[in-house]
């Protein structure tokens, strides 16, 4: 009797052991997978501080620190149904390429060229971050944007004029 005690108690111990490290390898390839999938998703290289710097460098010549822009000449960027409705490749190539022609934003018609102020020294992750900062910061959206929008955008090249 005690024989079968002590194997049994042995047996349990086994499983108690294996289902230890089963979890301890659950939880690590879950965690992996997460990781990996966050990295793929973009979740984890949005840097508000830094978006909101490369903004103010490379946007707020025209449409202002805060977005806001001038009315009549430069539109606004914050709570902007141009950029809300927009779509992020198109806002992408003007970003990349300047854009001409007239827009209405907000109710404001805006004729004019806008000249690119992204250079070469920014990187596709740069620009997917400023347009990300447009989104979250200035028209409170959930939007990502990937570098693979990025070089999308720049292969489509430059838009035609607006009519």
């Amino acid at each position: 009797m005690l024989q079968k005690f002590y194997e049994d108690t042995r047996n349990r111990l086994s499983l108690n052991k294996f289902m230890k490290s089963y979890h301890s390898y659950f939880f690590l390839y879950s965690f992996v997978v997460l990781l990996i999938l966050g990295f793929h998703l973009n979740l984890f290289s949005y840097n508000k501080e830094k978006a909101k710097k490369l903004f103010i460098e490379h946007c707020s010549k025209c449409h202002r620190k805060d977005g806001r822009g001038i009315k009549g000449v430069y539109p606004p960027l914050k709570n902007s149904d141009y950029v809300q409705k927009g779509d992020k490749i198109e806002l992408l190539r003007g970003m990349l390429f300047g854009r001409s022609g007239r827009i209405v934003v907000n109710g404001e018609v805006y004729y004019g060229v806008m000249t690119t102020e992204i250079d070469s020294t920014l990187n596709n992750e740069d620009i997917s971050m400023i347009l990300e900062f447009v989104y979250r910061e200035l028209n409170s959206m959930d939007v990502q944007v990937s570098s693979d929008d990025v070089i999308k955008a720049r292969k489509l090249g430059k838009l035609q004029p607006h009519k």
